[in-house]
């Protein structure tokens, strides 16, 4: 419930119950989105009392133009037009949740010629659980039932009564390649108006159109017709698909035979990548052999060659040994003949000067320029100078080694026996070591070169079983692509017979012919009358209005060509219902129309339909009704035509914000 300040959930329970709902402030309130709950100064929320209350409405319109209005919308209008569709088709109509939920029984009584039928059905949330279609006596009891239903049988029983009674047939048409029967209930879709179903200038359905114009206008052969048509259709449409399947077998057959012939091609591909030439076997093992012995005999030099250079590391460190020993005698002889030859100048302790007169006292004095020590005269003979205090085995190897330094200093350094040795055998051993990896280098040059031959072997070894098993997949491939080569054979197994589908094309030409003499005569007669009655509903900018037959409408728009199509929709609303109520006029006139005279119009001035416009089809409708016998209905919210058009039994009127039911 909208309280103006916030939504008010409410809790339904079943009918005459009271059921008390608290208001809840989680929705929508007044200044600028704060919550009031809580707030100082506002009063507790009062409980809302709610109850399901029952109802019951009775309305008799009479024949003529009827008006339903009400001042806002939303009032009930619609739901009446729905509950008359409901209960005339048997389908239940474009009704809301709640509506459908408050409907429980329902009473309509239809005159059809001089019967007054009744439709009485109870139903729960738009299911029927049962209901009648019984006559109605004189004094206004039930007579003679004519049909029983339940929800999944009222709209068949409708038909079975409805039918008959109005000299209409069922109709057969082809949607899809597939023939699908009308009832009743497609021609109830004819016999209401309402602007959101307005692509369709007859019906609902586009697709129907033309077979209810022809029923209602009545012409003569239009039942034969439609089962010819209906039947050609079937029949081409089953052509077509066979024609569809051949092709799409046919297009997969290509396919497949163009796959098949790719295959062959890479089969063939692979076999000419595959190398030339046939194997020798004893060869491949002759030469297995060789590789065998030569990796043998390259082990054993290997070996040897490892031995050797063990043995070179070893050469060659005690070479660099030797020469190390020699370099150290060498340096300890140069020291000595270095240091008994010195000549010093200054006490290497005091560092006081020696004198010329000191230094000439160990030739003459025999005693020692630094330490005034006596000499060694032998060794001073020999050029040494050694003080008699030190032992004599001591001067004797001073004496020696100087000697032996002046001697190697005189001749030079000249190589020793065992270090010539030792040069010696290392460059014998590194020539056995080269000559050793010359051997090895040539033998596995040859074991290169036979294990590349037992390669090559093994490779036409492998490509002989290889081209094998690939002409035996050539074979198959070809063999495949051979069998698709064949033409495609015709994949329907019950294909359309071409007599029949002649019949029917021939049938459906000449009745086409029949109905085409008969209807366009009456066709013209019709459209001068739609023009008419469209200039009166107030759309006098369309001229030379021309319905066919095939429910198409070409006409004039401000002199302009037009389409009914191409019109805006309030004008494709007024010819819309020019064109029904014009059927309805020919048919009474010409004493053919099957038309059953009965006629709704929901909402018309939803369209852009001003006041002044709605109450001049108002007007119009007037003046056909009096022309021909027929009740119209019209349900709108613009109440001020219906009231000053139309006398008080002929209106029902919700005034301000009242409903009408």
């Amino acid at each position: 419930m909208d309280t103006g300040d916030e939504q008010l959930s409410l809790a339904l329970d079943e009918p005459a119950k009271a059921v008390r709902a608290n208001a809840e402030t989680g929705g929508v309130p007044s200044g600028g989105g704060e919550d009031r709950e809580g707030a100082e100064g506002d009063e507790a929320e009062e409980p809302v009392l709610r109850a399901l209350v029952p109802f019951d409405f009775t309305w008799r319109p009479i024949d003529g133009v009827n008006g339903v209005g009400s001042g806002s919308n939303l009032r009930g209008k619609s739901s009446i037009v729905n509950v008359l569709l409901w209960s005339l088709s048997g389908r239940c109509a474009e009704f809301s949740v709640a509506v459908k939920r408050w409907i429980e029984h329902v009473e309509v009584d239809w005159g059809v010629g001089a019967e007054t039928l009744r439709v009485a059905f109870d139903a729960d949330n738009g299911e029927v659980s049962s209901g009648t279609v019984t006559i109605v006596k004189d004094d206004g009891t039930s007579g003679t039932v004519l049909a029983s239903f339940d929800g999944g049988s009222f709209e068949d029983a409708m038909s079975s009564v409805m039918l008959s009674r109005l000299r209409l047939e069922t109709f057969t048409v082809s949607q899809s390649g597939k023939p699908v029967t009308h009832k009743w209930a497609s021609y109830v879709n004819a016999l209401w108006v309402r602007p959101k179903y307005l692509k369709s200038i007859i019906g609902k359905e586009a697709t129907l159109s033309v077979r209810l114009m022809q029923m209602f206008i009545g012409t003569d052969w239009v039942p034969v017709l439609a089962t010819a048509a209906t039947i050609s259709g079937t029949l081409e449409a089953e052509k077509k698909a066979a024609q569809e399947r051949t092709k799409a077998a046919t297009a997969a057959v290509e396919t497949f035979r163009d796959e098949a012939l790719r295959a062959v091609e890479g089969v063939k591909a692979r076999m000419a990548a595959l190398p030339e030439g046939v194997p020798d076997p004893a060869k491949i093992s002759e030469a297995n052999t060789k590789i065998s012995k030569l990796a043998r005999e390259m082990h054993a030099l290997e070996m040897d060659l490892l031995r050797r250079s063990v043995a070179a590391d070893t050469v060659r460190q005690q070479l660099k040994a030797a020469k190390a020993r020699r370099h150290t005698e060498h340096e300890h002889a140069l020291l000595t003949k270095f240091f008994h030859q010195m000549e010093p100048t200054v006490c290497p302790r005091c560092t006081a000067n020696v004198t010329v007169e000191r230094r000439a006292a160990e030739s003459d004095e025999h005693q020692c320029s630094v330490c005034s020590s006596d000499l060694n005269l032998e060794a001073l003979e020999a050029n040494v100078v050694v003080a008699t205090s030190v032992g004599a085995g001591v001067a004797s190897v001073l004496v020696e080694s100087t000697a032996d330094a002046i001697e190697m200093s005189e001749e030079g350094d000249a190589p020793t026996s065992e270090i010539d040795a030792l040069e010696q055998a290392r460059v014998n051993v590194e020539s056995v070591m080269a000559g050793l990896r010359e051997q090895i280098n040539e033998l596995q040059a040859t074991h290169d070169e036979l294990v590349k031959e037992t390669d090559l072997g093994t490779s036409l070894l492998e490509a002989v079983e290889g081209r094998r098993l690939l002409e035996l997949e050539l074979a198959r491939a070809e063999g495949a692509a051979g069998a698709l080569a064949e033409p495609v054979a015709p994949v329907d197994a019950a294909p359309v017979d071409p007599v029949q589908l002649a019949v029917a094309d021939a049938a459906q030409k000449v009745l086409s012919d029949w109905v085409k003499g008969h209807q366009d005569p009456l066709l013209a007669t019709i459209s001068a009358e739609i023009e008419r009655l469209v200039v009166n509903f107030g759309a006098d900018s369309l001229s030379n209005v021309r319905l066919d037959g095939a429910a198409n409408m070409t006409l004039r728009q401000n002199g302009d060509p037009s389409t009914y199509g191409a019109v805006s929709a309030g004008e494709q609303l007024r010819l819309k219902i020019a064109t029904v109520i014009a059927l309805i006029k020919h048919g009474y006139a010409e004493k053919i129309g099957r038309h059953p005279g009965f006629l709704l119009l929901d909402s018309p001035a939803a369209e852009e339909m001003p006041d002044g416009d709605l109450a001049t089809m108002v007007s119009a409708l007037l003046e056909v009704a009096e022309e021909a016998p027929m009740q119209i209905i019209v349900a709108t919210r613009s109440t001020g035509p219906l009231v000053e058009l139309l006398p008080e039994e002929n209106r029902l009127i919700a005034d301000g914000d009242s409903f009408v039911w």
